[in-house]
């Protein structure tokens, strides 16, 4: 009996933080000509608002194109980040203060934590091209990366 409460509390914990989301997209026609996919796993707060920011970021060129999305309650939100206190940058230590301290809501949080990700993820990838073709090492790609990160985290 209390193997299996203990198997379905930490079956629980493992699927708290871990979500999944796709949307298509499609033209005036209604073919599907494209999608995106956001996920997390291990993230606490603000979690569908985080999903929710990541998939419009990823539609928005396509919205701006004349294309259709087929979970349209994402263009009725206000993806607009709050400004940070006393002119620094936003981080993950920093909004989770300030969400804690409750001057962020738990959907601004989200929004801004997939925001950072969104610019870490930006910044890797790019260095990651750059590092594949030649135009830098791997030892300036991993600077690039730890700066991107420290960045992110705000550690």
């Amino acid at each position: 009996m209390y193997r299996n409460v203990l198997t379905v509390v930490v079956v629980l914990v493992f699927l708290s933080g871990c979500a999944e989301r796709a949307i298509d997209i499609t033209d005036k026609e209604g073919k599907i000509v494209g999608g995106c996919n956001a996920g997390y796993d291990w993230h606490f707060y603000g979690l569908q608002d985080s999903i929710d920011y990541m998939l419009y970021e990823c539609a928005k060129g396509s919205i701006a194109n004349g294309l259709k999305i087929s979970d349209e309650r994402l263009l009725t939100l206000d993806f607009t980040l709050p400004p940070p206190p006393d002119g620094e940058s936003w981080n993950k230590q920093l909004a989770m203060y300030h969400f804690h301290k409750n001057t962020i809501t738990e959907r601004k949080l989200g929004y801004i934590l997939a925001a950072l990700e969104f610019d870490y993820q930006k910044v890797v990838w790019s260095a990651e091209n750059d590092l594949a073709s030649g135009n830098i090492t791997q030892a300036e790609f991993d600077d690039i990366a730890k700066e991107a990160k420290l960045k992110w985290l705000g550690e």
